[in-house]
């Protein structure tokens, strides 16, 4: 009966001992499959970094390329305009050349550039701002200068104009859209140019005088306005200055009204 109750234990605690046994490797082998498999999703996760940071330094490398680029085609854009500007269109745009801008049958524009402009050309409608000197081409009587002070009080600003639109004398709106940003040049102005036969007595300019003005673009602004028909009419019908020119066709004098 001791051996019968002594043995049934027995089994039972090796059985037992065992199936710890296979428990504890099953837990070891699970808790191995679990480090691995942390491993691996470590592992990817870094790989997935570094493909991101490589696929950020080629987008980063491609951007500086084409900074490169560009930076060298506005080098190049910017050493063409300065050729331009030290050369000019013609080989006569040069410092103390003078050439002729404009003419017509009673009158001329001409230039000669003092010191060159690096800038842009304004267009007709542009509000441009100058300083000027004006006198007379025989006497050399100044009759106008924007950096002179008048009084105690009086500020020295440039004179701004809409250029090209009829606005001042035909002569500097054809010398000042011939000029660029920056420039400096003596603008020659006669006849049809100037004033032509009516002067003007507020100045101090007679009938038909030849007219010198010293100008200096400094701003050109970006806003282009253009006058209707109807405005260009009430100009005209304001300033009527009448020249008398030949026709082609035919050796008969007519008369001629020119805006001012």
């Amino acid at each position: 009966e001791n051996r019968a109750h002594g043995s049934a234990p027995r089994h039972r605690t090796m059985s037992s001992r065992k199936r710890r046994r296979d428990d504890d490797e099953e837990s070891e082998d699970s808790s191995d499959s679990e480090s691995d498999s942390s491993v691996e999703k470590v592992k990817k996760k870094k790989k997935k970094k570094e493909k991101s940071k490589k696929k950020k330094k080629s987008k980063d490398k491609k951007k500086d390329k084409k900074k490169k680029k560009k930076r060298k085609k506005d080098k190049k854009r910017e050493k063409e305009d300065l050729k331009e500007s030290m050369m000019g269109d013609r080989p006569q745009e040069r410092v103390g050349v003078p050439r002729l801008v404009e003419q017509d049958g009673i009158g001329v524009c001409e230039k000669k550039i003092l010191k060159l402009g690096t800038g842009r050309r304004p267009v007709k409608g542009q509000e441009v701002k100058l300083h000027c000197k004006g006198w007379l081409m025989k006497s050399k009587k100044v009759f106008w200068n924007t950096r002179e002070k008048k009084g105690e009080g009086h500020k020295i600003k440039p004179y701004k104009f809409r250029v090209g639109v009829g606005k001042v004398i035909k002569g500097w709106d054809a010398g000042v859209l011939s000029m660029r940003l920056g420039e400096k040049a003596i603008i020659v102005c006669t006849g049809s140019y100037a004033y032509g036969l009516k002067g003007n007595i507020k100045w101090g300019i007679p009938p038909n005088a030849d007219l010198e003005f010293e100008m200096e673009l400094l701003h050109i602004d970006n806003e282009v306005k253009l006058p209707d028909k109807y405005d260009l009419m009430k100009e005209k019908m304001k300033n009527k200055h009448h020249f008398l020119e030949r026709d082609a066709t035919s050796a008969m004098l007519s008369f001629r009204a020119a805006p001012f």
